[in-house]
């Protein structure tokens, strides 16, 4: 079956400031280009506080994937743009599905709107923003705009992806009858791992520096880390959302003892996985992931991870490959240094994550979603 897919996310690369699904996309499409699906992708040029500088409105390429960058005013998160809708609704007919990026944003009630209009089957991943920690952030906005717009798009979609099944129980709470399916997200996995030495004393944090991911959780467990193992550094490698490092460090200065810590910015590609490969130990204390992406690239570069049970990976424990813990300083701690103080266990832990990993190939990840989009075109257009 040749498919033509339409792929409407509110950002897109590199606007990597957004987090996992910035990239997921981009990955996703490039797998399915190579799978022989018509894909582009319809999105804003909205980057943080400002805007990406790329070509407004004409096709161009993002690492090989087709794209239309369409301006938003203003400069805010909901990322409004006149022209995108515009063009939605002179060109979504010409597609056999559309699969919309996020709720809470223009291009995707839009998509979901114009979609519904033209009679032609979308697919929504929620991609986390009805997890409880997401919904219960300005929940006094959310929650109205949910009711009044929202809803009719998870119900309309032929089809709402969750990442895990946890996503989809919490999609179909909050919509009961949502027509939910589960195809995690994807890692590329290295050949080989990246030749660098594993470094007994350190500690990697990957991701957003944002609220969600834990650091009043991490930042006393790395304390109690310091005090028995003042030699750990931990690396602290993400962009900074709306102020939160600052936050961080004025924690830092008032634990007890501090712990070392450094922040690296953002890193991608290869010095990404040079970093992971180096970590004793991944460590990710979120508050709530709908996935946790970083966990998958810890798993394929053979580091154990250490994850808080607001994550969807209790296979983490199921097959050794780290572990799986209750949200706590204490817990995170413990999880920490029973794996910096056992080499033999935090190896089999490596062995075994590379095989967990295998599992969320890319290429695998793309034959689910292109299956997926088979199916739900085959069951005709929606009335």
């Amino acid at each position: 079956m040749s498919l033509r897919v339409l792929h409407v996310i509110p950002s897109f690369w590199p606007a990597t400031r957004y987090g996992g699904p910035i990239e997921g996309v981009l990955r996703l499409c490039q797998r399915l280009l190579g799978l022989g699906v018509t894909v582009e992708v319809v999105t804003t040029d909205a980057d943080g506080p400002g805007n990406l500088d790329v070509p407004r409105a004409e096709k161009t390429l993002a690492e090989g994937v087709p794209v239309r960058y369409f301006p938003r005013r203003p400069r805010t998160r909901f990322a409004f743009s006149a022209p995108l809708a515009v063009h939605l609704a002179r060109e979504i007919q010409q597609w056999d599905l559309v699969h919309v990026t996020a709720l809470f944003s223009f291009s995707s009630a839009a998509a979901m709107a114009l979609a519904r209009r033209a009679r032609v089957p979308a697919v929504l991943s929620p991609q986390g923003t009805l997890m409880p920690w997401a919904l219960g952030s300005k929940r006094w906005k959310k929650a109205p705009y949910f009711e009044l717009v929202e809803r009719r798009n998870v119900l309309s979609a032929a089809g709402v992806h969750a990442t895990s099944e946890e996503e989809a129980r919490e999609i179909l709470r909050h919509v009961p009858g949502a027509r939910t399916f589960v195809v995690p997200n994807g890692v590329d996995l290295p050949k080989s791992l990246p030749d660098v030495p594993r470094e007994r004393a350190r500690i990697v944090f990957l991701g957003r520096i944002h609220p969600v991911k834990g650091f009043d959780v991490l930042v006393p467990a790395l304390a109690r880390v310091a005090a028995v193992m003042p030699e750990v550094e931990t690396l602290i490698a993400g962009p900074d959302e709306d102020g939160e490092q600052a936050r961080v460090e004025a924690l830092l200065a008032r634990a007890t003892p501090r712990p070392r810590v450094r922040f690296l910015g953002p890193v991608y590609g290869k010095d990404k996985q040079a970093l992971l490969a180096s970590a004793a130990a991944l460590v990710l204390p979120s508050h709530g992931e709908n996935f946790g992406i970083v966990v998958a690239e810890a798993l394929a570069a053979g580091t154990p991870v250490v994850v808080s049970k607001n994550c969807p990976w209790s296979i983490l424990e199921e097959r050794g490959a780290g572990l799986w813990v209750e949200n706590t300083p204490e817990r995170v701690a413990e999880a920490l240094l029973a794996i910096l103080n056992d080499r033999g266990r935090a190896r089999r832990m490596g062995e075994a994550g590379r095989a967990v990993a295998a599992a969320f190939a890319w290429d695998a990840i793309a034959k689910q979603m292109r299956g997926a989009y088979e199916d739900i075109v085959a069951r005709g257009r929606r009335p």
